[in-house]
């Protein structure tokens, strides 16, 4: 009679493993990083909604109106330094603001770090940007530059993502003429770089130069801003 084999635990342990186990490995972790996983889905997701906003840089900085008016909803909202209203009527003034621009002037919308918070239908995405304009102000031509971050309310309808509320936090900014010396230093008497106005002190004296009126806007480490996020994360919390 053949003697009875006997396999050591740890002999069994370097056994092939069969099929039925590999499949079952692989499902495993499928199901956290692999085709169709949970984790690619959300960075998809994450992506679509990071995209809008560099849609809305370039179209806004290129000129390109009908591009610019699809990165927003119908209902859709802005308030940016020189506008708060419908998105519908920003389009608009920034294509009139484009016309009047003269061929010495220019703007751009520079994009840097980006994140979106996406739940469900809805997103809220911040980025930082420098906005850039160079422009003539009481004849003299200046180069500007704001240190900002935009923070959006971004929604998912009919399986697309466009903007719903769109805000900028301004931090700081600065103002120099293109030729150094062309202004005398009493150019800036008006400007106030004290308390915590100081990071929109060089936005508002340009604007204010061009007759715009000023919304209120949120700065950087105030309470409006405090709120403005609060606010977010409570839509954010009512994702369908």
């Amino acid at each position: 009679m053949a003697a009875k084999r006997t396999v050591s635990k740890k002999a069994a342990k370097k056994r092939p493993a069969t099929k039925k186990a590999v499949r079952k490995a692989a499902k495993k972790v499928a199901g956290k990083t692999g085709s169709g996983s949970a984790l690619e889905r959300r960075m998809a997701e994450e992506r679509a909604v990071c995209r809008v906003l560099q849609v809305w840089a370039y179209s806004r900085d290129s000129g390109d109106w009908e591009a610019l008016r699809n990165c927003f909803h119908p209902d859709g909202t802005i308030t940016v330094s020189w506008y708060s209203g419908p998105a519908s009527g920003f389009v608009e003034r920034s294509m009139a603001m484009g016309k009047e621009r003269r061929p010495e002037e220019r703007s751009k919308h520079l994009l840097g770090n980006m994140r979106a918070e996406v739940a469900g239908s809805r997103a809220v995405l911040e980025a930082d940007t420098v906005i850039t304009v160079r422009e003539f102000i009481d004849g003299h031509l200046f180069d500007f530059a704001s240190n900002a971050r935009f923070f959006h309310l971004v929604e998912k309808r009919n399986g697309e993502w466009r903007i719903l509320r769109a805000n900028c936090i301004y931090e700081k900014d600065r103002l120099e003429p293109v030729i150094p010396g062309s202004v005398p230093a009493s150019f800036y008497d008006q400007v106030d770089l004290t308390g915590p106005d100081n990071g929109f002190a060089f936005m508002r004296f340009r604007q204010t130069k061009k007759g715009r009126a000023i919304p209120k806007v949120p700065l950087a480490g105030t309470p409006e801003e405090a709120k403005l996020r609060a606010e977010a994360q409570q839509w954010l919390k009512g994702a369908a």
